[in-house]
């Protein structure tokens, strides 16, 4: 579908397709001024989670204004095409220019960490995070109007993140589902696991951003997913010294520290890697002085900068006669020593005042999701969004009473919540929460295995094994599905794979799948020997015969509900012609339906046959 024109855009051309849509440069036929307007694929129009996705990346863009963020100008939706428009970025993404043959060096990349931290300092302050930091979602601003020289002139121009199409607000309950997204070269291993993201995650993407722009290609790469996993979780990246070896130590250091697999042990903050790069080009710069002063001096040493460990120590150096020094910023775990700069311990306190105010933003667009409009941006509008720049930096200058005092309220706070989290819940609640997730029982496995735990004499226990054992069936049958769709060759075992095929029989027939699912489950018991791998699967099979079990009487519980109806509505018709045709839909419907020996099934079966003699003796 080619698009000429939409709200006030005139588009005079293509500038790149993504795979949920497409991005125009479009003349703002008011304005006069080219935007680069993005526009959700017509595929996905009335798709509810692309829809999602798509306003939630324009919900994050109103929080931004930032030089190193691409700027968000207008939105809006005509004929039910949602679109929105940016500032138009004249120049290439750091991929475009690796593959063209560019060889970013370490000063270059020490410029370009700068201006991304710039950003994600500024969208982490809001809450949001962006979750695929990648070359291709940073822009090198090379337009004299948008962009200036970098200070050092490493740069011909400023770095500027785009792309917020999967970004989250932190603390916010978006879901997605069993989906993990992101791009996997660069995702965080907290990410790929598919658990909670934090600022820490972009930070670590950051990481290897860096490392792929020294050394041309990723840490890892990969043949087949589950490797990329296997090395993204498990696998320590080697040092970027190893592949480039003129990168300075101090660099080589920092970017270890931010690929580091767990959160905990990364730069807290983008304010905290900002001061290490600042200490990064002070060190590198100081160096260079004295070994220009000195190059054969005697006293020379080289120079020292740890960061293995969070830790960047004193670093003291005599070679002109005076002492370069930067100071010490510890950062450890719990029960050891922790020292923060002032800074620091701002941003650490803003990311924890953003896990609780965050509430997100709202699209001011009519109530109907059809109907036509446009926005455009306003110094105005993104106020609105809670932008918590100054007014949170204005609290913090207040005196160290009121700190002192909000730091009080937290400490009970947090007291009263941890008794209230130790405090085990009760039988009833547990049982509550499992058995309300029936037919989703894989989402309430934690609460199964608490209250078999808590409750072992609990005559409802048998049930909660029951739906715990489908949860666990679930999640396997999802594992098998993913391994299904690898490239190469066929990585399912034979017992795996009847397993899936009988599992995707259900979903039509459930009738088809019980009787087969059976005879699956006889046959591999009465098997001399299983590997532990099928071992698996048959244990799978057993409670996913519950599963289809469960949901056969579901379905014929509401089916049942129908006939019901039905019948009680021909019996009351006043018009003899009107009921038979009545008993006559029951029978076309449900006459040929095998009922099996369910209460019921049974029911249904009877109503059924009476629908059948009571249109006999009409007739």
């Amino acid at each position: 579908m080619s698009l000429n024109k939409l709200g006030p855009y005139q588009f005079k051309g293509v500038l790149g397709r993504g795979g949920m849509g497409t991005v125009y440069r479009g003349l703002h036929q008011d304005l006069g001024e080219l935007h680069a307007v993005k526009v959700l694929a017509p595929t996905y129009t009335d798709d509810t989670h692309f829809r999602g996705r798509f306003e939630s990346e324009i919900k994050a863009l109103l929080k931004l204004d930032h030089n190193n963020i691409v700027r968000l100008i207008s939105y809006g939706q005509e004929d039910g095409m949602l679109f929105f428009a940016m500032e138009l970025v004249e120049g290439n993404s750091l991929f475009q220019m690796q593959k063209k043959g560019h060889r970013f060096d370490w000063r270059q990349v020490l410029a370009i960490a700068r201006d991304v931290c710039g950003g994600l300092r500024h969208a982490h302050d809001r809450g949001v995070i962006h979750r695929d930091l990648k070359p291709g979602n940073l822009l090198l601003a090379t337009d004299p109007n948008q962009a200036q020289m970098s200070e050092d002139r490493t740069l011909p121009g400023i770095v500027k993140i785009t792309d917020f199409g999967i970004a989250k607000s932190f603390g916010s309950s978006q879901n997605t589902g069993t989906n993990v997204l992101g791009t996997m070269d660069f995702m965080s291993p907290e990410q790929a696991k598919g658990q909670p993201v934090t600022f820490r995650s972009d930070l670590y993407s950051l990481g290897t951003v860096l490392y792929t722009l020294l050394a041309g290609k990723p840490p890892f790469r990969s043949r087949s997913v589950e490797e990329s996993l296997r090395n993204l979780t498990q696998t320590p990246a080697p040092p970027i010294s190893e592949v480039v070896p003129d990168v300075p130590p101090q660099l080589d250091a920092l970017i270890g520290q931010l690929l580091h697999k767990q959160p905990e042990k990364r730069v807290p903050t983008a304010l905290a890697l900002l001061h290490r790069i600042d200490q990064v080009e002070t060190l590198l710069r100081d160096h260079s002085e004295a070994k220009t002063a000195d190059q054969s001096g005697p006293d020379s040493e080289d120079l020292t900068f740890d960061l293995a460990d969070g830790i960047v120590g004193e670093q003291t150096k005599l070679n002109t006669g005076r002492k370069i020094k930067s100071r010490t910023i510890s950062s450890r775990s719990m029960g050891r020593t922790a020292e923060y700069s002032e800074h620091d311990l701002s941003a650490i306190r803003r990311e924890s005042e953003i896990r609780q105010t965050n509430s997100g933003p709202r699209l001011n667009r009519p109530s109907d999701e059809r109907e036509n409009y446009f926005n455009t941006v306003t110094d105005h509008l993104r106020q609105q969004q809670g932008e918590l720049d100054g007014d949170l930096e204005e609290r913090q200058q207040q005196g160290k009473l009121p700190l002192l005092i909000a730091l009080g309220a937290v400490v009970a706070m947090i007291a009263f919540g941890t008794y209230q989290a130790l405090k085990p819940p009760s039988a009833d609640r547990l049982y509550e929460a499992v058995v309300a997730q029936e037919q989703n029982p894989d989402k309430v496995i934690d609460e199964a295995k608490s209250f078999l735990r808590l409750y072992p004499d609990d005559a409802r226990g048998l049930r909660v094994s029951e739906l715990l054992g489908i949860g666990n069936a679930l999640r396997f049958k999802r594992r098998l599905e993913v391994r299904a769709n690898l490239p190469g060759q066929t990585r399912l075992t034979p017992i795996e794979k009847t397993f899936l095929e009988i599992v995707t029989l259900a979903e039509s027939n459930n009738t088809a799948a019980n009787q087969k699912m059976n005879a699956f489950v006889t046959f591999y018991s009465s098997a001399p020997e299983l590997s532990p791998r099928d071992q698996k699967v048959l244990t799978a099979g057993r409670s996913f015969r519950a599963k289809i079990r469960l949901d056969a009487r579901t379905s014929m519980t509401e089916d049942l509900k129908q006939i019901r109806g039905a019948m009680e509505t021909a019996a009351a018709a006043k018009n003899p012609a009107d009921a038979r045709d009545i008993y006559d839909s029951i029978i076309e419907l449900y006459g040929n339906v095998v009922w099996g020996k369910e209460p019921e099934g049974l029911e249904a079966q009877r109503l059924v046959l009476r629908a059948r003699d009571l249109l006999e003796q009409g007739n």
